[in-house]
């Protein structure tokens, strides 16, 4: 009998993850599809309390918050759409779907409500049974999903496809086509997907995607040449986009031509790791120059006494963009090299801010935005404050999968007075949201916070309090600056 049992317990898991889902089905051009009932001035902003929370990483704060005015007053559309958003972004998928379909089942097809159902069905069918997204990080589950995981992905993909069917039909709005062309493509449908692809192909903000995925799928139905004659439209306008040298390269791989696979896919990987405005053409030598540093086996010293040779050619542009490059590929954390490429751009000064500007902005690691924001603290150009500005409020909204950069730090360097002013005007908000949140949990939507009180600890409390109060802080708010800073 206990063998029986034992045996039974086994093999119901493996049913339970056996299990299809099914996703609700609306016709919609049969529903109310006008006089869609929208909230009062009131209600949108206290919505908007909640949708604040979830852009700052706190989606338990918004669903606690969207709750209470869901039970309380449900008369209007938003108010179905920001609390079923706020449970699907905290992690429970299927009741935040089961929200928004009430909503859409009250007041008929409303475009918003549909589009948000797409987009988490988009969302399911990408990230799969295994884990979800919350609050910016990737929570894996023991326990996944009890559904097979390809048909889960499947039947999604097809939910969202008749939700952007039905919203290009009324409104022909070209980003639901765009993901209705890459729904067909992910559904092998390519042919149809090149068709969708193409409508796209006018427009100046969708063009260049389109084309990409249309050679996408003339690779996938094995139309090289063709494939091909779509990507070389791309680099001709594009030639420092390494991805479409990544497609080529996968073309001439899948021809059996592995010298030009390898030509494409080392072009690639020169244009992903060089700074795109740096005038560093791709060429054997450049490419050479990449590879020595950014490999492990080139010990720090060969690397420095390399860089100081480069600085001793006396050719100031190309030091300012082989310094960038280092800073830019992140292979020389800790060893000395990073730090000697900061040093010599710090020293260049004003010549090379532009550029140093222009990597802060680009898609970088944060450890190389400390570096950058220190070269902008010695160099103390103008045009790079603004810059910083832009990017401090960014720190406390960070995953903590990512080490936040030190750029109050750098900035209170720039320009002290300045520097502590732009602090607290960033953490002022913040101490009231930490104070007024109910979720025990809510510090760690923000985990990168600590950097802005660190430097402040070293801030004179005469200067610190005078600052404070011409922001206008509270003497509780100050109070829990003084806790924080300890």
């Amino acid at each position: 009998m206990k063998l029986k049992l034992f045996l039974v317990l086994l093999i119901l898991p493996l049913l339970a993850f056996s299990q299809k889902l099914q996703r609700k089905v609306f016709d919609y051009e049969k529903l109310n599809s006008e006089n869609f009932t929208e909230c009062n001035e009131i209600i949108t902003k206290e919505l908007e309390t909640a949708l604040l929370s979830i852009q700052e990483n706190n989606s338990a704060n918004a669903v606690i918050l969207s709750k209470k005015i869901y039970v309380s007053k449900n008369d209007c559309f938003q108010i179905f759409d920001t609390y079923g958003y706020s449970l699907f972004r905290s992690g429970e998928w299927f009741e935040g779907i089961e929200v928004i379909e009430k909503g859409i089942e009250k007041f008929g097809s409303v475009p918003e409500l549909i589009k948000r159902r797409s987009e988490m069905s988009l969302e399911m069918a990408e990230i799969g049974t295994g884990q979800k997204n919350i609050d910016g990080n990737s929570v894996f589950k023991a326990n996944s999903i009890p559904y097979d995981e390809e048909q889960f992905k499947e039947e999604n993909l097809k939910s969202a496809l008749a939700d952007l069917t039905y919203l290009i039909k009324t409104y022909n709005r070209n980003e639901e086509i765009f993901y209705a062309a890459k729904i067909q493509q992910l559904l092998k449908d390519y042919n149809k997907s090149t068709e969708t692809f193409k409508i796209l192909l006018s427009d100046s903000q969708y063009k260049d995607i389109a084309l990409f995925n249309i050679a996408d799928n003339y690779i996938s139905l094995k139309d090289f040449n063709q494939a091909e004659t779509e990507l070389n439209k791309l680099v001709a306008e594009n030639p420092k986009e390494g991805i479409l040298y990544d497609k080529l390269a996968e073309i001439y791989e899948l021809k059996k031509d592995k010298a030009k696979a390898k030509e494409f896919s080392n072009k690639s990987i020169y244009y992903k790791n060089t700074p795109s405005f740096a005038s560093l053409e791709y060429s054997k030598e450049n490419f050479d120059l990449l590879k020595f540093f950014g490999t492990e086996e080139n010990k720090s010293d060969k690397k420095l006494k390399k860089l100081n040779e480069i600085v001793n050619q006396n050719n100031q542009e190309y030091t300012i963009d082989v310094c960038l490059m280092i800073l830019k590929l992140h292979a020389n954390h800790g060893n000395g090299v990073e730090e000697k490429a900061s040093e010599i751009l710090s020293k260049i000064g004003k010549p090379a801010i532009e550029k140093v500007n222009k990597l802060f902005q680009s898609d970088v690691s944060t450890c190389t935005i400390t570096n950058l924001a220190d070269i902008m603290a010695q160099v103390k150009d103008e045009s790079s404050w603004q810059v910083m500005k832009d990017y401090l409020p960014y720190i406390a909204t960070m995953p903590m999968t990512l080490i936040p950069p030190n750029v109050p730090e750098k900035m209170i360097l720039f320009d002290e007075d300045k520097g502590i002013t732009e602090v607290l005007a960033v953490v002022k908000p913040l101490l009231n949201q930490d104070e007024n949140s109910d979720n025990p949990l809510s510090e760690i939507g923000g985990f990168g916070k600590y950097v802005y009180y660190s430097p402040l600890a070293k801030v004179n409390k005469k200067k610190l309090r005078k600052i404070a109060t011409e922001l206008h802080y509270s003497d509780k708010e100050f109070k829990e600056l003084e806790e924080k800073i300890k």
